[in-house]
C-alpha cells in the first residue's frame, strides 16, 4: 500500500518535473528582462522627452533673445548716429553748405539709417531763420533733400523734436507715417543738443525705415510652422510673420484684441506679459486655436517694444514622439532577441542575463547623471558565444553612449561659454568704438582709449603705440596701468623689428601673442611692469601701413587665445581709424585756419584798396538827397562792429551827437568789416526794436553782397580791357614784317597804352659798346 501510494505520488509529481528549470529560467528571464527594458525605457524616454523639450525651450528663448538683440543693436546703431550729429551741432559753428555735408556725409556712411536732419530753434542757426531743419533722406535709393523748415511743416510742433527737447535726452518717437520727409512709416531717434549756456539749440534726428524691423520679424524661422510678432507698449502689432494664420495689419490691428477669441487659451497672459517688458516662457492657445510655446522677451531701450516667438506644441513634441518610439521598438526587439537566445542557452546565460539584468536595473534606478558617468565601465563576460558578443556590443555601446554625453556637455558648456565671451567682447568693443569715436585730440583719445580697455576688459597693462616719422622706433603715446604715467614721462619707446613683441608687430604688422612672457623670447622685459605673464600685440593699421601698435599686458598665463586676436583686432582697426580721423581733424582745422586767415587779410587787403579809390567813402540819405559825409565813427566802435552785430549808441554817445539815438548795423563781406549802415532817429529815447535791428542786418547783408559783386565786376572789366589791350598790341607787332617795322609798332602801342609818354628802345650790343670804348 505503501509503495502504491509513494507511487502514486511520483506519478502525480512526473509533469512537474517535466517542465524543466530551463524553461522556467527561460521565462523568468525573459519576463526580468521584459520588466527590466519596460523600466529603462520608459525612464529613457521619460528623461529624454524632458531633456528634449528642456533643449528646444531653450533654443526658443536663445533665437527670441538673439533676434531681440539685432533689433536693438539696429536701434543702438541709429542712436550713436543721431548723438554724433547732435554732438557736432553742439561742439561746431557751422555754415549751410557745411552741415548739409555733414548731414550727407552721414547718411552715406550709415545706410541702415533712412533720414537725418538737424533742426534748429528760431533764429539760432542765422539771425534772419526763424526755421532751419535741412532733411536728407534715401526716398527712391538716392539722397533727396527736404527743407523741413518751413511754416506748412511746423517742426516745433512734432513728436519727435517737442519730446526730446521737453525731456532733454535722447528718445525714440513711436512708429509713425511721414507725410512731410519720407512718406513712409518709421520710427526717429531725437537727441537735443546744446549752447553753451545750457540751453537747447536744436535737435539732431535719425530716422529708421519701419520696414527694416518688419523684415526682421517676417524672415524669423521658427520651426516649420512657428511664427513671431513684435509689438509696441499699447499691443499694436508693429511686424508678424506669415505662420501666424488669419489675418493681421501690421501698424493697424492691436493684438489685445484677438485675446477676446474664443479659441485663444491664456493668450491674454502672453500679452500682458508682453506689454509690461518681461521676459520669459509660458504655454498658450492663440486665436486660431493653435498651442504653442511662447518665448518672449522684450526690446528695451524705453520702446515698450516686445519680441515673441511661437513654436507649435505639436512640433515641439514630434522629436520626443519619435524618439520614444524608437526606444519603444528597440526595447522589444531586444526583448525578443535576449528571449531566444535564453531559451536556447539556459544554462550557460544564467550568469552573463543576470549582471546584464543587474546593470540594466542599476542603469533605470539611478539619475540621468549618475547613468551617464559609468556607461564607460565594462561587463566582462566569456561565454565564447553570442553572449560575450552581445556584452562587448554593450560595452561599445555603452562606450560611444558615454563618449557622446561627455562631447554633447562639453561642447554645450563650451559653445555657452564662447558665446557669453564672444556677446561680451562685441558689446564692449562697440562700446569702446562710439566711446572713441567722438575724441579728435589725438593725446586725449589715445589715453581715453588705452583707459577704456583696460578697464572693460579687466587688463593689467595696456599701451598705444605710435611710429616715429621714420618708422625707426615705436614710441608709446597713450597707456593704462600703474606705470603708465611714468613710462609716458620717461618717453617709452621701442626699436622697431628688434626690442620686443610690439618691435616685432610694428615690422611684420602681424598680431603676436606670448602666452608665457618667462619663456618668450621676444617679450621686452619692462621693470615698471613687474606682474605681466602674458602679453598680445596687435598692429594698428591704416590704407595697408602699420602706423602704430596696441599692447595688451595680463597679469595671467595664457590670457589670450587665437579668438582674443580677432576680436581685438577689430578693435585695433577702430582704434587705428580713430587715430587716423582724430589727425585728419586737426590737420583740416589748421588749413581752415590757414585759409581763414588767408581770406581775412585778402579781403581787408582789396577793399582798403577799393576805398582808396574813391573820393569819398561815406555817404549820408536825409530822406531828400544822398550826400557824401566825413567819416566820424569812433574808432571804438569799429572794433565793436567787427564782431558783426548791431551795435546801438550809449547814452554819452547820444549827448555827443546832438541827442539822436543811433544804430549801426556792420556790413560783413567774407567776416571782415568793409562799411557800416548807420540809421539815426531824432528822439533820443526811442528803442530800437528786434525788428528794426533785423531790418538793419538784413540791409547790410544785402549791401555787403551787392558791393562785394560790384568790385568783383570792376575788377572783372579792368582785366578784360587789359588783355584785350596786351591782345591787340600782340597782335599789332607780331603783324609786322621787319625789325624797324615791329620797333615801331611796338613803341606806338606803348605809348597809345600809357599816353603821353616818351618811349625809347634800344638794343644792347656788347661788342659795339666795347669797339666804340677803343
Amino acid at each position: 500500500m505503501t509503495r502504491a501510494s509513494n507511487h502514486l505520488h511520483s506519478t502525480m509529481r512526473s509533469p512537474a518535473r517535466r517542465f524543466n528549470l530551463g524553461a522556467k529560467l527561460s521565462i523568468m528571464g525573459i519576463l526580468l528582462l521584459s520588466l527590466a527594458f519596460l523600466v529603462s525605457t520608459f525612464l529613457s524616454v521619460r528623461a529624454t522627452r524632458s531633456a528634449l523639450l528642456e533643449t528646444i525651450q531653450n533654443e526658443l528663448k536663445a533665437q527670441a533673445e538673439s533676434k531681440a538683440e539685432i533689433i536693438r543693436t539696429n536701434l543702438i546703431w541709429t542712436r550713436g548716429v543721431a548723438m554724433d550729429l547732435a554732438s557736432a551741432a553742439e561742439t561746431e559753428a557751422y555754415d549751410e553748405e557745411a552741415l548739409l555735408r555733414l548731414i550727407r556725409n552721414t547718411l552715406n556712411r550709415n545706410e541702415q539709417v533712412f533720414g537725418s536732419t538737424i533742426a534748429y530753434e528760431p533764429y539760432r542757426f542765422a539771425p534772419e531763420l526763424y526755421y532751419w531743419a535741412p532733411y536728407y533722406s534715401r526716398a527712391g535709393g538716392d539722397l533727396a533733400f527736404t527743407q523741413l523748415g518751413v511754416p506748412e511743416y511746423d517742426y516745433f510742433n512734432k513728436d519727435w523734436y517737442v519730446l526730446p527737447k521737453e525731456a532733454k535726452k535722447a528718445l525714440l518717437s513711436p512708429p509713425y507715417f511721414d507725410l512731410g520727409g519720407g512718406n513712409i512709416w518709421m520710427v526717429t531717434w531725437s537727441v537735443p543738443f546744446f549752447d553753451e549756456t545750457g540751453n537747447v539749440k536744436g535737435v539732431a534726428t535719425s530716422d529708421i525705415a519701419f520696414s527694416q524691423f518688419q523684415e526682421i520679424v517676417s524672415g524669423i524661422e521658427v520651426g516649420k510652422k512657428g511664427y513671431a510678432f513684435l509689438l509696441d507698449g499699447k499691443g499694436s502689432i508693429l511686424g508678424i510673420s506669415k505662420n501666424a494664420g488669419g489675418y493681421y495689419e501690421i501698424m493697424a490691428d492691436n493684438m489685445l484684441t484677438s485675446v477676446h477669441s474664443a479659441k485663444a487659451r491664456n493668450w491674454d497672459a502672453l500679452v500682458n506679459e508682453m506689454l509690461a517688458s518681461r521676459a520669459g516662457l509660458l504655454e498658450a492657445t492663440d486665436p486660431q486655436g493653435v498651442t504653442v510655446i511662447a518665448a518672449y522677451t522684450p526690446i528695451g531701450l524705453e520702446t515698450g517694444w516686445s519680441l515673441a516667438l511661437a513654436f507649435p506644441k505639436t512640433e515641439l513634441l514630434e522629436k520626443a514622439s519619435a524618439t520614444q518610439n524608437t526606444l519603444i521598438l528597440y526595447s522589444i526587439l531586444t526583448v525578443l532577441v535576449f528571449g531566444l537566445f535564453l531559451y536556447a542557452l539556459t544554462g550557460s546565460v544564467t550568469q552573463p542575463l543576470r549582471r546584464l539584468t543587474e546593470r540594466v536595473s542599476r542603469f533605470s534606478s539611478e539619475s540621468q547623471e549618475v547613468t551617464g558617468s559609468r556607461l564607460a565601465e565594462r561587463i566582462e563576460i566569456s561565454t565564447r558565444d553570442e553572449l560575450e558578443d552581445l556584452a562587448e556590443a554593450f560595452n561599445q555601446m555603452s562606450k560611444n553612449l558615454a563618449r557622446a554625453f561627455e562631447s554633447l556637455e562639453e561642447k554645450v558648456a563650451e559653445r555657452s561659454r564662447n558665446l557669453e565671451r564672444r556677446s561680451l567682447e562685441l558689446e564692449t568693443i562697440a562700446e569702446v568704438g562710439r566711446e572713441i569715436a567722438v575724441i579728435h585730440d589725438l593725446d586725449t583719445l589715445l589715453n581715453a582709449a588705452a583707459s577704456l580697455i583696460r578697464e572693460r576688459f579687466n587688463y593689467y597693462h595696456v599701451g598705444v603705440f605710435l611710429m616715429d616719422e621714420r618708422g625707426e622706433f615705436a614710441a608709446l603715446r597713450g597707456a593704462s596701468s600703474e606705470a603708465a604715467a611714468k613710462m609716458l614721462e620717461q618717453g617709452h619707446r621701442l626699436k622697431v623689428g628688434e626690442e620686443g613683441l610690439v618691435g616685432g608687430v610694428a615690422r611684420t604688422g602681424r598680431a603676436h601673442i606670448a602666452l608665457d612672457v618667462g619663456t618668450n623670447a621676444t617679450h621686452f622685459e619692462n621693470p615698471l611692469l613687474p606682474l605681466t605673464r602674458s602679453e598680445i600685440a596687435l598692429p594698428l593699421r591704416s590704407r595697408g601701413a602699420t602706423i602704430g601698435v596696441l599692447d595688451i599686458q595680463a597679469e595671467t598665463e595664457a590670457a589670450f587665445g587665437e579668438q582674443d586676436i580677432k576680436a581685438l583686432q577689430l578693435l585695433a582697426d577702430q582704434l587705428a581709424a580713430a587715430i587716423e580721423n582724430a589727425e585728419l581733424v586737426q590737420k583740416v582745422e589748421a588749413a581752415y585756419a590757414e585759409l581763414n586767415k588767408a581770406y581775412r587779410l585778402q579781403t581787408q587787403s582789396v577793399w582798403q584798396s577799393a576805398i582808396r579809390q574813391y573820393q569819398g567813402s561815406a555817404y549820408e540819405y536825409d530822406g531828400i538827397q544822398v550826400r557824401p559825409v566825413p567819416q566820424e565813427l569812433p574808432q571804438r566802435l569799429f572794433e565793436q562792429l567787427k564782431s558783426g552785430k548791431p551795435v546801438q549808441y550809449t547814452e554819452e554817445e547820444k549827448e555827443r551827437e546832438g541827442g539822436k539815438s543811433v544804430l549801426l548795423a556792420p556790413i560783413m563781406v567774407l567776416n571782415q568789416l568793409v562799411g557800416v549802415i548807420g540809421l539815426e532817429q531824432t528822439d533820443p529815447r526811442h528803442d530800437w526794436t528786434d525788428e528794426e535791428i533785423a531790418v538793419a542786418g538784413a540791409a547790410a547783408t544785402r549791401a555787403a553782397i551787392a558791393l562785394e559783386n560790384a568790385r568783383l565786376l570792376e575788377e572783372s572789366q579792368r582785366r578784360a580791357l587789359k588783355e584785350q589791350t596786351i591782345f591787340n598790341a600782340t597782335e599789332r607787332v607780331g603783324s609786322a614784317s621787319s625789325v624797324e617795322n615791329i620797333l615801331r609798332a611796338a613803341a606806338e602801342e606803348i605809348e597809345r597804352v600809357l599816353g603821353s609818354s616818351e618811349v625809347i628802345l634800344q638794343f644792347n650790343n656788347d661788342n659795339a659798346s666795347s669797339t666804340n670804348q677803343e
